[in-house]
């Protein structure tokens, strides 16, 4: 029987090949995606022009088309030839759905009718990837999470690419030339940044008032607090000083409490944790993904990185302990008295089957499979890839180490003032057992002023005290902290915490947010390069032009901006996975959301203010001619169409007047007429344009590139290029030669 493995990715396939070999089959490397869906004009001639139509195909699905770019056509291929004969095909791809969808479209695009298995694994040591291959399980198991990989591409296709073109067509002003990317996860997630920016230019600083009291007791003086919650704050000094007045003279009995206390860990990371820590250190969330791929793919030293929960499953308890017992034996953290791991099962704890249910992946922690390499590893890890391990690590330790304990002491005196009882304390802790937090600490940054272990006064329960005087402590309100691209990962998987409505709060808080961790990264990295995202020390700032969409879309179309709408399509499409929805009943449900809006934006309705910018050929012509006249531009200048176009003057042939070729244009149609045995037309000699359009109407391959592409067409090493046999460019042309005569040379 003829067997091969197909995985996602060279790197991939090397890791499987150090594993197995060739046990399984031939090991045949995909490139990423090495199909792509079909183009709206692909799917419709009639789509190609820009419209505000819903683009979704009669046949309610787009086609599957081959991606031949950059080296993908010799893998696709060579994939093609090999399960045209294999009886058995094994998917080592990714375990999650973009992964699942990787391997199983190649399966269905070219009629495979064979065995398929999946090799599962969450970690690519050679002990994991083993394990994964003796255990493959019938791919049709995994049916569900592919049907979800479908339902997302599809529904997004059509819904991302209807509303761009009508947002496009609808919203900008004639003469500009920009596209307005509209998202099911760009746009609200563009839409929170906005929120915040709307938040910080509205905010005012507002002065409140705390209040202090000088306290005697039998053994001195000490001072007590009152600090009202947010909510009950005191903004209008006349109010704390009625308080300080009616509280000053007071006597009466002190209350003091004393308790140990203990306090658990929290869980192991996933990658929005991740980047949320990684942004502290400055880095980009891409960043922080691409050193958790490397950690995982190259130095196989964790589990699998694109992780959206915290727990464990409950029969990883074993390998969990072996990697505690790994890490804390070999002096990875210094001075550690632990001697066993702490297990915690359940939703509030690590080990918990049901906090996984319908994921794809566990928490990120050190591989298991590879404890008798860490040092050896960890010993050949970069700065920025020891940085992240670190954390993973010390993160894993914390959350099998031991409760924090400590003994808390609050001393208080209650105040009757106005009818009000008035509460002044202050709460002291000092720490009995460091436990978890002596790995964890430098981590830790919200230390709220109960984690004091200054010395506390000393006073007795019920000892009669007095206020002797009270102070007033004048504070500011404080500003929303503006999003790093970490705390705004964290916002997209929390986006419950962004609905007001309490039973929508309520469903969406078992949702996973917006977007997926493999690809928040990727919004937001697309959000910057459209110039609606900006970024000064680490801080995301929404540009003027995102501000007028924002405002826009708000008015007329405010789902669009939705985290809670986007939530909701998400936890739809895990419905998929569960079994409890299918593909085509969620493609459908967001197309109709996808044509909701579209019918909405293509009604009457106010224009972005966008500025048309100037083309880099305009920005360099303007320089040339500054720096002949010793004039000097200020970036403003330089970014101003309407600047330069009146410092250059009107475009000659706009006006009327047809600009001259340059000479190397002008000798370049000398040159193709030459060879064409015909004279170059007057109107070309006395026109850039007019020279430009005859060049690409005549520029073909030569007479000696053509026969070398003829024979190789002839002999089958090529397929015959576009403008077969007389009207291939020049430029085609030179690349399938060069890569002809680069493959005959390496042989």
């Amino acid at each position: 029987m003829k067997s091969i493995v197909i995985t996602e990715k060279p790197s991939q396939a090397r890791n499987v090949m150090k594993a197995v070999g060739n046990r399984y089959g031939e090991v045949l490397a995909a490139q990423g995606h090495l199909l792509r869906l079909q183009s709206p004009e692909e799917a419709n001639p009639d789509w190609k022009a820009w419209s505000s139509a819903l683009l979704r195909p009669q046949s309610g699905r787009y086609e599957l088309v081959t991606d031949r770019t950059s080296g993908k056509g010799e893998r696709l291929d060579k994939i093609k030839r090999a399960l045209s004969s294999a009886d058995q095909v094994i998917i080592a791809t990714d375990c999650d759905r973009e992964g699942q969808a990787i391997g199983e479209n190649l399966l269905h695009f070219y009629g495979y009718n064979g065995r398929v298995l999946r090799a599962m694994f969450t970690a690519e040591d050679e002990k994991t990837l083993r394990v994964a291959f003796a255990s493959a399980k019938p791919n049709a198991n995994y049916r569900s999470l592919y049907d979800a990989a479908v339902a997302r591409a599809q529904a997004d296709q059509v819904f991302n690419l209807s509303l761009t073109r009508t947002a496009t067509t609808r919203l900008v002003p004639s003469g500009v030339r920009a596209v307005i990317g509209i998202g099911r996860v760009r746009t609200p997630t563009l839409g929170i940044v906005c929120r915040r920016e709307l938040e910080l230019s509205n905010f005012k600083p507002q002065d409140y008032f705390e209040l202090t009291a000088d306290v005697q007791g039998e053994h001195g003086l000490f001072q007590l607090h009152h600090r009202p919650s947010d909510s009950e704050r005191y903004f209008q000094k006349a109010t704390a000083e009625a308080i300080a007045t009616a509280a000053t003279g007071w006597h009466g009995p002190a209350s003091v409490t004393q308790e140990n206390r203990r306090q658990a860990p929290g869980k192991p990371v996933d990658l929005p944790s991740l980047q949320k820590q990684a942004a502290k250190w400055g880095w980009t969330a891409k960043k922080t993904l691409d050193v958790a791929q490397a950690l995982y793919e190259i130095h196989k030293l964790t589990t699998y990185p694109r992780a959206a929960v915290r727990y464990l499953p409950e029969n990883m308890v074993e390998g969990a302990s072996a990697v505690f017992a790994a890490l804390v034996g070999g002096g990875y953290v210094k001075d550690l008295d632990w001697q066993a791991p702490t297990i915690r099962t359940g939703k509030r704890g690590v080990f918990s089957d049901a906090g996984l249910a319908g994921e794809s992946h566990h928490a990120i922690i050190p591989n298991p499979a590879v404890i008798d390499q860490f040092a050896k590893i960890i010993a050949g890890l970069n700065a920025d890839e020891r940085k992240l391990f670190d954390f993973i690590a010390k993160t894993f330790l914390a959350a099998l180490g031991p409760d924090y304990e400590y003994h808390q002491t609050q001393i208080a005196i209650s105040v009757p003032v106005n009818g009000q009882t008035i509460v002044f304390k202050t709460v002291g802790r000092s720490t009995i057992h460091s436990g978890w937090r002596a790995v964890y600490g430098e981590f830790i940054e919200d230390r709220s002023s109960s984690d004091s272990e200054a010395e506390l006064p000393r006073v007795a329960d019920g000892e009669s005290v007095g206020i002797s005087t009270v102070s007033i402590d004048a504070k500011k309100t404080k500003a929303p902290a503006r999003y790093t691209e970490g705390s705004l990962i964290e916002a997209m998987q929390n986006a419950w915490r962004l609905v007001e409505d309490e039973g929508q709060r309520a469903r969406l808080k078992e949702a996973k947010g917006i977007g997926t961790p493999a690809t928040r990264d990727t919004i937001i990295e697309g959000l910057k390069k459209q110039s609606f995202l900006t970024v000064s020390k680490g801080k995301l700032f929404a540009s003027d032009t995102a501000m007028q969409l924002y405002h826009l879309l708000q008015g007329r179309c405010p789902s669009l901006l939705d985290p809670a709408t986007t939530a909701t399509m998400e936890a739809r499409l895990d419905d998929i996975v569960r079994g409890s929805a299918g593909a085509d009943e969620i493609i459908q449900e967001i197309c109709r959301s996808a044509k909701t809006a579209i019918d909405v934006l293509d009604g009457q309705g106010a224009k972005l203010d966008i500025q048309r910018k100037p083309s880099p050929a305009m920005v360099k012509a303007a320089k040339s001619k500054a720096e002949r006249e010793g004039k000097r531009f200020s970036r403003a200048d330089l970014a101003s169409y309407d600047t330069l176009r009146a410092y250059l003057g009107p475009m000659k042939e706009r006006a009327g007047e047809p600009s001259a070729p340059s000479p190397a244009q002008l000798k370049l149609g000398m040159t193709i007429a030459e060879r064409l045995g015909q004279p170059l037309p007057d109107e070309a000699k006395s026109s850039a344009r007019a020279l430009s359009s005859w060049i690409d109407a005549n520029n073909f391959a030569s007479e000696s590139q053509m026969k070398w592409i003829s024979k190789f067409v002839e002999e089958g090493k090529i397929k015959k290029p576009k403008g077969y046999p007389n009207k291939v460019s020049p430029k085609v042309a030179k690349g399938l030669l060069d890569k002809m005569f680069k493959r005959t040379k390496k042989k």
